[in-house]
């Protein structure tokens, strides 16, 4: 769910779910990070706002609710597209075609929001301003994390560590990678106009905008409807940004992407694009098994 709504946005789709599935490192990866889905959202949540007991049990309830639903409804559909993926993986993939699909995901990632949404509307409603307090620090602990990993380098020091990143991911996924691919990753790293800085900045107002938007349902917490209204206004701006060259660089960004993952794919040879098949198949089945099929 999008990081849990920052942190209400966490709990996949052809292209995009492959780069959801890049993260994992083999099949039981999966199911076992999958089945345990509920208690690390609860653990997070907890984390984030010190839920007293009351609160803990309900939101418990609701995340074994929310991730059946999820098992239900959308692993099957999972499963069915990383079927299609694996017909298309052995080809050249282009940047319009995982474009295309990256909007698709987005749809299904917001279809998992809006089913959450009501039980978030719920646990909004019962937070306290200490509790929302306790957010804003671990948000600040957060972030100054993100400065030292991110912010706080040199430009050339960033570039090793995506590249680190990439090639662990790549890697995962299509085997070992030879210099031709490498190369391939270095110049989608290379053309890149990932800023560090904006990202920051962009990370610092939705954080705000969400305690705001939590400390306005705390004035009315019964008032159902207005607080629906004023959460789902938050993943609007959560998902489009108020700052229109901030919402600009977000959709280079994600051109950039498609276009990196089109080269790194062109570059890979048929032994890695047969690996990638058979990941894919892995997976596949994995999520028909989760789902009980």
């Amino acid at each position: 769910m999008r990081a849990l709504l920052f942190p209400f946005h966490s709990a996949c789709r052809t292209f995009a779910l492959l780069a959801c599935v890049l993260f994992l490192q083999g099949c039981s990866a999966v199911k076992l990070a999958y089945n345990q889905a509920p208690q690390l959202v609860y653990w997070r949540l907890n984390n984030y706002f010190n839920l007293t007991d009351a609160q803990a049990d309900r939101l418990r309830s609701e995340l074994g609710d929310l991730h059946q639903w999820h098992r239900d409804q959308m692993l099957p559909q999972h499963a069915a597209l990383l079927q299609q993926v694996q017909q298309r993986l052995a080809d050249d993939i282009t940047a319009d075609q995982a474009c295309r699909v990256y909007a698709d995901v987005r749809l299904e990632i917001d279809r998992l929001i809006a089913q959450a949404e009501p039980r978030l509307v719920v646990l909004a409603s019962q937070l306290t301003e200490s509790q929302i307090r306790n957010f804003e620090k671990q948000q600040a602990d957060s972030n100054a994390d993100w400065r030292r990993e991110w912010l706080d380098v040199p430009a050339d020091k960033l570039a090793a560590h995506r590249f680190k990143l990439l090639l662990s991911r790549a890697e995962g996924f299509y085997g070992a990678l030879q210099e031709p691919q490498k190369a391939a990753l270095r110049s989608f790293i290379a053309e890149s106009t990932f800023d560090p800085q904006r990202s920051y900045a962009e990370r610092l107002r939705r954080q705000k905008d969400l305690a705001q938007v939590l400390r306005q349902i705390a004035t009315d917490p019964a008032s159902t409807e207005r607080n629906r209204s004023l959460l789902r206004g938050y993943m609007e701006r959560f998902n489009t940004s108020p700052d229109p060259a901030y919402q600009r660089y977000a959709q280079k960004l994600v051109e950039e992407g498609c276009a990196g993952f089109a080269l790194v794919h062109r570059a890979m040879t048929p032994a890695q694009r047969m690996k990638a098949v058979q990941s894919v198949k892995g997976y596949e089945q994995d999520f028909w098994v989760l789902a009980g099929r």
